[in-house]
């Protein structure tokens, strides 16, 4: 029974069905040249538990990681090209998939009209932290909608915008933290997400806001941590200024997301105030980053 699959160099293409209900399949590693996934490539691989696209990748076509029933773990990797993935009328790409942890490297862009599709990771019940690095701009429409176990979200620097009801339904996001290029948070974006207990911002200029973009966030129970000598600027703008805690104690600049997928909070980093990162808490005098604030080792 095939158990591994590993692709070289000379394969830029993955045939439609290829692998298609291989149940005893429980590795897979896709070659640098590999450019498209034909559609359901990877259907029913009920063993495989985790997928690495590749940079080289540009096209992923419906149903290929349908019915994929062990896989917890996705990881888009970094890179500059923007990546088409399909979907399938109500069918997300990700159908069936128990996700636990999802890394994103790169634009990623799908089909959300109402009658031809919608977002990979639409309703995905068990879905619990996403990861978005320095490379991606925008984090589209619905893209998130309905995660009601999604507990962790960080997003880097390079993302300009969060879309209509991007994380809407999220009941159980705990955890909320976005890059110092953040300009713009759709309406509703954040609507239902009631459980929120700290949303994290690296932006000096507050994002503009749609619509109850953070409404439904409960502002007694949630602390707003911003960048140092930013907490005016909060208390004066729509939608921020109802928040009763906010904290100006994140140091800027140190917020590079890594695809570990294993955040805890902010994450586990140590460094010093140049940036430098240490491989465990620092024990010498000083002043130090520890998950994105200043500490003082006296």
């Amino acid at each position: 029974a095939l158990k591994t699959v590993e692709l070289g160099k000379n394969v830029t293409s993955i045939g439609n069905s290829a692998f298609a209900n291989c149940s005893t399949m429980v590795s897979v590693k896709l070659g640098n040249s590999v450019k498209t996934i034909g559609e359901n490539a990877f259907y029913s691989c009920t063993s495989l538990p985790s997928i690495q696209i590749p940079k080289s990748v540009t096209i992923i076509y419906d149903n290929v990681f349908c019915g994929c029933s062990k896989m917890s773990t996705v990881i888009f990797n970094d890179g500059s090209i923007e990546l088409s993935l399909g979907s399938k009328g109500s069918n997300p790409l990700f159908a069936d998939c128990l996700l636990d942890s999802v890394y994103i490297g790169r634009n990623i862009s799908f089909n959300t009209s109402s009658s031809s599709g919608c977002s990979p990771f639409y309703r995905n019940e068990t879905l619990r932290s996403v990861t978005f690095s320095d490379k991606e701009t925008e984090i589209t429409s619905n893209e998130f909608y309905g995660c009601k176990n999604l507990k962790n979200v960080r997003i880097g620097n390079g993302v300009t915008a969060i879309g209509d009801w991007a994380f809407s339904g999220c009941n159980s996001l705990d955890f909320f933290s976005f890059g110092s290029g953040l300009k713009s948070i759709g309406k509703e974006a954040l609507s239902d997400c009631t459980a929120m207990t700290r949303l994290v911002s690296h932006v000096n200029v507050p994002p503009t806001c749609g619509f109850q973009a953070l409404d439904d966030i409960n502002k007694w129970n949630c602390t707003l941590s911003v960048p140092t000598g930013c907490k005016q600027a909060y208390l004066l703008a729509d939608q921020w200024k109802e928040f009763f805690f906010i904290n100006d104690d994140v140091v800027t600049g140190i917020n590079s997301p890594t695809p570990d997928l294993s955040p805890t909070g902010e994450g586990c980093g140590y460094y010093t105030l140049d940036g430098r990162k240490l491989d465990q808490m620092p024990t010498q005098k000083g002043v130090y980053v520890v998950n994105g604030h200043k500490v003082v080792v006296k």
